[in-house]
């Protein structure tokens, strides 16, 4: 979930820890190729503003990344039918390919600043995101941060929020825990940081609130093939709930062991709530919840017209990826850009960019997120924290929990006592 400059629930399934350890030890030097060659305003003519993208399109990890840029495609394809930006239209001009690999992410990093020239880079999505030379240039730069290390550069906008807060989810998670009843709650995640830290930190939280959190296990290897094991354990545990960071296929390994051993296990995933695999797995994934960081696409859409203009667009220009929970990231991505090109105005550099960016407190990316406050969302997280619960009931995924009309439900840092407050002025929907 992420609001306020916050994100919880952030992993990579489908990376090596050895890999993501390369990734880490890896980093982009500042030296080499320069970008003081580069013109002033980079990437910018009388009729376009070029950008450009590097992320995993290819090899074992991409299907976690790959449908970031057609949400960025379609955002801008719907800002420029109605004229674009300040008399500019929008490009993704630069679609670069890492391939999941750290040192090809490094040369792309060069490639698409000291060689195209992009004005932006909006389109971030790999595990192995370094932010070394896109800060030392002060480049824009926008995507999905699964590698908690966007901080705290000014002009690094990763979607929902810089700064990557494990606890701040915590009391979302013991909120639904006390809903659904639950006695005996499990955790599980993979042997990755960016799967292991939440879930361990949810199970520490959890524990001294005084949840009963009978069995933790976040050293499951990837793809999860011996989460098995540990649904026989939860059985022994008395687990009657699982909260899961794993992805999709691990989530979807451990539902199937659930229900051949006959369990009456509730699940909490943090990663899945895509349609085609709701589509694909429906009987595995009857009753699953999830916590998540943006409208339900199910909202109705007159309480929610960003989320409208969303759907439409999306069936539009990018109908593959309309309930996809990454494109919806790279939708925000686009629409953060978009916000600070027009709030430069005439003035359009990139140190003005990111200058105007870091003067927008209440971003919602047209109505779909919880308000960021950009002027400090780069450096902390802040209360009240936001989510979104739903959980799959036959082909959909329906909002639960509600606050009448109000799809988000926000809470104070508070994991023993989760109880609902206002959510923040400005949050899309009904007050």
């Amino acid at each position: 979930m992420r609001t306020q400059g916050h994100k919880v629930g952030r992993w990579i399934g489908a990376v090596t820890s050895t890999g993501l350890a390369v990734a880490m030890c890896l980093g982009l030097s500042s030296t080499g190729a320069s970008a003081a060659s580069a013109p002033a305003a980079p990437g910018v003519t009388p009729t376009q503003i070029n950008t450009g993208a590097i992320s995993t399109l290819t090899g074992p990890i991409a299907s976690n990344f790959e449908s970031l840029v057609p949400g960025i495609r379609a955002y801008f394809d719907w800002i420029n039918s109605t004229g674009g930006i300040n008399g500019r239209h929008l490009v993704l001009a630069y679609n670069l390919d890492d391939g999941g690999n750290p040192t090809q992410f490094t040369q792309l990093t060069h490639t698409l600043i000291d060689q195209d020239h992009a004005f932006a880079a909006v389109g971030i999505a790999t595990a192995f995101f370094s932010p070394n030379y896109f800060a030392s240039t002060g480049t824009p730069t926008y995507g999905y941060d699964v590698t908690g290390n966007w901080t705290p550069a000014p002009n690094l906008y990763a979607a929902g929020g810089s700064y990557l807060c494990y606890a701040c989810g915590v009391p979302g998670f013991a909120y639904i825990i006390k809903q659904v009843k639950a006695k005996s709650v499990a955790i599980v995640g993979y042997n990755i940081t960016a799967s292991s830290a939440p879930c361990q930190t949810s199970a520490n939280l959890l524990k001294k609130a005084g949840v009963n959190v009978s069995y933790v296990d976040v050293n499951i290897q990837y793809p999860g093939t011996t989460v098995a094991t540990d649904v026989q354990r939860m059985q022994q545990a008395g687990s009657d709930m699982v909260v899961s960071c794993m992805d999709v296929t691990g989530n979807l390994t451990m539902a199937r062991a659930i229900k051949q051993y006959g369990l009456k296990i509730k699940q909490l995933w943090l990663n899945g709530n895509d349609q085609p695999t709701l589509d694909a797995n429906e009987s595995l994934m009857q009753g699953v919840y999830f916590n998540i960081e943006h409208v339900p696409f199910a909202s109705p859409t007159k309480y929610y017209p960003g989320l409208k203009l969303y759907l439409t667009a999306m069936n539009k220009y990018a109908p593959k990826y309309v309930d996809d929970e990454v494109a919806i990231q790279g939708w925000q991505s686009a629409a953060l850009f978009a916000a600070g090109v027009k709030a430069a105005g005439s003035n359009l550099t990139q140190a003005n960019v990111v200058a105007q960016t870091n003067k927008i407190t209440n971003f919602t990316a047209n109505g779909l997120t919880t308000p960021i406050n950009w002027s400090n969302s780069h450096l902390r997280p802040t209360f009240p924290s936001c989510s979104a619960n739903i959980q799959v009931q036959g082909t959909k995924f329906v909002p639960v929990f509600l606050h009448g009309n109000q799809v988000f439900s926000c809470f104070g840092p508070s994991v023993k006592n989760p109880v609902p407050v206002t959510p923040p002025a400005g949050t899309p929907g009904p007050s």
